[in-house]
């Protein structure tokens, strides 16, 4: 009998190793749960693990955080059509966080719930109407590198003696 390897003339071992290969390769994102296995994508690739329910302690901070989000969700049903038109206008000049390589314009209702939720767990007043820093939809607005290479090009005209004047923007104002 002649020395042949197991499984001659078939490979098994190295017909594996190319399935593995192949599966390996994901030409796609898979996002989502799909049976007991949730799929996403972070910083590091692709990754799956198996689905779970977190825990929820419900702390006292948790419970207020809700509370308040849900008031204020409630809060938008109750102002004008001038008003959230106006938080529409607005959010379309800011951007959703990005997800799997993509952001898009923030609709009114949530860049509303974001500026008040944010006021209201700092104990400030809450607003009917979006911060004046939000410039209408179509307007150019300057890089902030851009805007620095002007400020370092500017030569100061002050005296001395008069205190410098801030570049930055007032602190909101305390209610």
């Amino acid at each position: 009998m002649s020395a042949r390897p197991v499984g001659w003339p078939h490979r098994p071992a190295a017909t594996t190793a190319k399935s593995r290969a192949s599966i390996m390769k994901v030409a796609y994102t898979k996002a989502g749960k799909c049976g007991n296995t949730v799929w996403q994508l972070n910083r590091y690739g692709q990754i799956s693990y198996l689905y779970f329910i977190p825990a929820n302690p419900r702390t006292p901070a948790q419970l207020q955080v809700r509370a308040s989000f849900g008031s204020i969700s409630a809060r938008w049903r109750t102002l004008t059509e001038e008003q959230r038109q106006s938080w529409c206008v607005a959010g379309k000049t800011k951007k959703t966080r990005r997800r799997l390589g993509l952001s898009w314009p923030l609709p009114g209702f949530n860049y509303f719930v974001k500026i008040n939720v944010a006021l209201a767990y700092r104990g400030q007043p809450q607003v009917d109407l979006p911060p004046i820093d939000s410039p209408p939809p179509g307007t150019s607005v300057p890089s902030l590198l851009h805007t620095l290479i002007l400020q370092a090009q500017q030569v100061p005209t002050v005296s001395p003696e008069a205190p410098p004047e801030s570049l930055g923007r007032a602190p909101p104002p305390s209610g």
